[in-house]
């Protein structure tokens, strides 16, 4: 797969993943390194995020339309609607479990309906009402990014997810190649620069029970690459 751009914890030893021209989960085994298992839930379209939440898959694609389908019930798929719109450029899709909220991570415009955003937004929806929460639960601010960082830096969000053992988001930019990480009080608490050799685009993260990292990239032409960060107990 050229573009994994969304990732997500599926199973014990198991990933999900998506490109992000076709409907259609990949689950990738770990062990055996190969795609395992393959689950059509729509047509074409530009997706950008998954989540494995209990039994549900949640899907959303730029644009801001959301979809959800049971693991066991295949081409049965509902939509929701969401405040999002093509400006936002969203492109991230993660879960709070402490919250029990899906985090939408906007790549552009933070702006949704009457709320305006000085800087880049990650939104929530709340699984328990099934709503959506009306200001961000994460934002970060041009001058803020220059005082994470020390100097001029752009970031687009383009994947995130919360730590199971910190509670903290992890939020990574394909553009300029960055990972960010926020605190649990919601603020932006530092900035890496990845490695170009290591990152060429870096789209989709997501973490094991355990506290294991996984980073995929999107490299044309040559298949893409997922990076397996295994938590250190010594630190």
């Amino acid at each position: 797969m050229e573009e994994v751009s969304g990732l997500t914890y599926y199973a014990p030893g198991q990933l999900a993943m998506h490109n992000d021209e076709n409907g259609r989960m990949y689950v990738f085994d770990l062990e055996k390194r190969k795609v395992v298992q393959r689950v059509r839930f729509g047509g074409d379209g530009d997706f950008e995020g998954i989540e494995r939440i209990g039994d549900h898959i949640y899907v959303i694609k730029s644009n801001g339309k959301l979809y959800r389908f049971h693991v066991g019930l295949e081409g049965v798929v509902e939509e929701i609607s969401t405040p999002f719109h093509v400006g936002n450029n969203v492109e991230g899709l993660g879960y709070d479990a402490q919250k029990h909220l899906l985090l939408i991570a906007l790549k552009d415009d933070g702006d949704v309906d009457k709320v305006k955003v000085k800087g880049k937004a990650i939104y929530g929806f709340d699984l328990k009402e099934e709503k959506f929460i009306k200001l961000p639960i994460y934002s970060v601010s041009h001058k803020q990014l220059e005082q994470v960082v020390g100097k001029d830096f752009k970031f687009h969000p383009s994947g995130i997810a919360i730590h199971p053992l910190t509670g903290e988001a992890y939020v990574l930019s394909a553009h300029k190649r960055a990972l960010m990480v926020f605190g649990t009080d919601g603020k932006p608490k530092n900035l890496t620069e990845l490695k170009r050799s290591l990152f060429p685009q870096p789209e989709g993260i997501a973490f094991a029970p355990n506290g294991d990292l996984f980073i995929s990239n999107e490299v044309e032409g040559d298949g893409g690459t997922l990076l397996w960060f295994k938590l250190n107990n010594g630190n």
